[in-house]
């Protein structure tokens, strides 16, 4: 075993000097190419000797460093299963002389040097550590000038093309090229720390199944690290809002490249990381979340090894990577779009507010235990007056500012479309999405809360009269989230009290609609509404003169406001509700009309704001939390049931039952 295992390594190193030879012979051609096509390219030519060169685009000889460097990073990819392969083999030798005792005769003159020497005689040269100096010198010399002669030839074509391509040249290629050093570094010098720590990471797994019994629930951390939250794609709409509306009004040429980027800059970048620094602070209490797998959050592993421990470790520290990488690409597309400056404030504002938002959930959950006044526990319900004020001002403080990161998208999007931040369109539309994502947040969290209670059935008197009341058995986590408590206290009808049997109650809320029937006319969510549609009225009048109509603002305001009242005050079922909101959609646009501009587009632009709001509101009054998690779902059952009627129809009945 011992000597198949020998010539097999054997069989290896010769394969490996024999590609390593292969690549560096490409990297040394390479390296030439991209040097005769810059001498050639009229990037670097002075205008008069400009008749003989070629025109080459820049953005390609930017990205021409990118090939030599992976050929290097290959060969140096080899070179660490080589340094490991040398250790390993010496490791062998050793082994195989205890059964070859005898030292080779034709050697006795120097020493008693036994077989398999071999390659203990030829680390003695090679080595980096202790081998001959000659050796150490020229192989040094060989990095050296590749690498030299890579860097020189990478920061000269940067210098050359300037300004934004400089920028990303030097920041791209110079971070690969520290981590090219450092591998280098430590497959050479370093190659036995690097061996020993490898040596005991394999003797610390090799007895653990191959597949491990642990692996994180939910998604896969892959999965996670490419898109953190499919669920808040609907977020992914305010930035293109913005953008779009402050293009109408204000008759700006729509260039879709730069709304391209300024969505994959705020959304896929800077708030995504933003969403992984929250999911890594609140990993414990995502994954006892009861819809955990339908929230999609970062993967979590359970159990108590030190291998789950590890595995965590691993998962937080991949989240941690991703997230800065993803800012530092945001800097990156920022400097190549010439707007460094606006992307590091974007970065400054977000990740400030998101300081502030978790500096006040770590302040709540870390004393939660005043938010249990006023939930019922067991069979004792403590006066609403032991609420403690301190949860209820951190929670409204929480609420206030989760409605910022919807107006920061929104401005964002006004800023890629060139329309000044101090515009109305910008100011105005800024309140409102504000108030629109509280509102938002508030009717998400209301029916979130649900979902951590089991429902039982109770009875109790009203005026003389049994009836029926849902008695819901809260779970711990939610009795330490008062923000969500103190929303749950709000809906009066429900009695909320600790689940005396740990969830031994076989139903859950999730699936029951929170705000189905009418909600007390003051709890927050309402209020929320409210002052989005009286802001969003005030944004419809900028709307409506930019495109030349006219009205007054106080006419629009007292219309938004009382169709937001009226509508809020309205009960089940749903079609009373759409009634209402058609008969004040026909009283708004009425409002926003005068005879000189009747069928313009400015009415019916006016409408959008309030109808925005109505419509998310009267969406969350009509689902459950069910509902909302599994929307992306329903919509993909939807649109393949849509499919097969199409298909049907097309085919006929007679031969879609021969082919379904």
């Amino acid at each position: 075993m011992l000597a198949l295992d020998y010539e097999m390594a054997r069989e290896d190193e010769r394969t490996f000097a024999n590609i390593q030879a292969a690549v560096a012979s490409i990297t040394v051609i390479l390296l030439g190419a991209v040097a005769t096509i810059a001498s050639d390219a009229c990037a670097f030519k002075d205008p008069e000797d400009r008749d003989n060169c070629k025109d080459i685009p820049r953005l390609f000889l930017a990205g021409a460093p990118a090939i030599p460097l992976a050929t290097l990073a290959f060969v140096q990819l080899l070179g660490m299963v080589a340094a490991l392969r040398s250790y390993y083999i010496r490791a062998v030798e050793n082994e195989l002389r205890k059964y070859a005792p005898s030292p080779l005769a034709d050697l006795n003159a120097v020493g008693p040097i036994s077989p398999a020497s071999y390659h203990g005689l030829i680390t003695e040269v090679t080595t980096l550590r202790r081998g001959r100096a000659g050796y150490r010198v020229l192989a040094t010399m060989i990095m050296l000038v590749a690498l030299g002669v890579f860097g020189g030839l990478t920061v000269w074509l940067a210098v050359n093309l300037g300004g934004a391509y400089c920028n990303a040249m030097l920041i791209g290629y110079g971070a690969a090229f520290v981590v090219l050093i450092a591998d280098v570094a430590g497959a050479t010098f370093g190659a036995r720390s690097t061996f020993i720590q490898v040596a005991r990471s394999y003797r610390d797994r090799k007895n653990r199944p191959l597949l491990n019994v642990s692996a994180p629930s939910g998604r896969s951390l892959t999965s996670y690290l490419l898109l953190p939250r499919p669920e808040d794609w609907i977020k992914w709409l305010f930035v293109p809002g913005g953008y779009l509306i402050s293009v109408w009004s204000t008759k700006e040429t729509a260039h879709w490249w730069v709304l391209a980027l300024a969505v994959v800059i705020t959304e896929y970048l800077v708030y995504s990381a933003r969403y992984q620094w929250n999911d890594i602070r609140g990993w414990v209490d995502d994954e006892s979340h009861p819809h955990s797998a339908a929230r999609a959050r970062l993967p979590y592993a359970r159990g108590a090894d030190p291998q789950t421990i590890r595995q965590r470790r691993l998962i937080v520290a991949a989240s941690s990577i991703i997230m800065l990488l993803r800012l530092v690409a945001a800097v990156f597309f920022g400097a190549a779009a010439g707007i460094t400056a606006a992307v590091l404030i974007l970065i400054a504002l977000v990740f400030t507010i998101g300081i502030l938002y978790e500096s006040l959930r770590t302040a709540e959950a870390f004393n939660s235990a005043p938010a249990m006044a006023g939930v019922r526990v067991l069979d004792h319900a403590p006066p609403p007056s032991n609420l403690s004020a301190a949860r209820v001002v951190v929670a409204g403080l929480i609420w206030f500012i989760v409605g910022t990161g919807y107006a920061l998208r929104y401005l964002a999007g006004v800023y890629a479309s060139g329309v000044p931040l101090s515009n109305s369109i910008a100011t105005r539309g800024a309140l409102f999405t504000y108030f629109f994502g509280i509102m938002f947040v508030l009717l998400t969290w209301i029916l979130e809360a649900t979902s951590y209670c089991r429902e039982g059935v109770a009875a109790r008197y009203s005026d003389g009269q049994l009836q029926q009341t849902a008695d819901w058995c809260a779970a711990d986590q939610l009795l330490n989230k008062p923000h969500l408590v103190v929303l749950l206290r709000r809906i009066s009808w429900v009695t909320v009290r600790r689940d005396p049997y740990q969830g031994s109650l076989p139903r859950d809320c999730g699936g029951f609609p929170a705000l189905k029937h009418r909600s007390p006319i003051l709890a927050p969510w309402n209020v929320a509404y409210w002052s989005a549609c009286l802001v969003g009225a005030w944004l419809a009048v900028s709307l409506m003169r930019n495109s030349g109509g006219d009205v007054e603002v106080s006419r629009m305001a007292l219309i938004g406001l009382a169709g937001s009242v009226a509508v809020s005050c309205f009960s089940h079922p749903l079609r009373r509700t759409v009634t209402g909101m058609c008969i004040i959609a026909f009283m708004w646009v009425a409002a926003a009309w005068d005879g000189s501009h009747f069928g313009r587009p400015s009415v019916a632009m006016s409408v959008i704001p309030w109808a925005l709001a109505t419509a998310t509101y009267l969406t969350f009054r009509c689902q459950s939390y069910d509902d909302l998690k599994n929307f992306p779902k329903d919509m993909r059952h939807l649109v393949g049931e849509l499919g097969k009627s199409i298909a049907k129809a097309f085919v006929g009945p007679s031969t879609w039952q021969k082919i379904r």
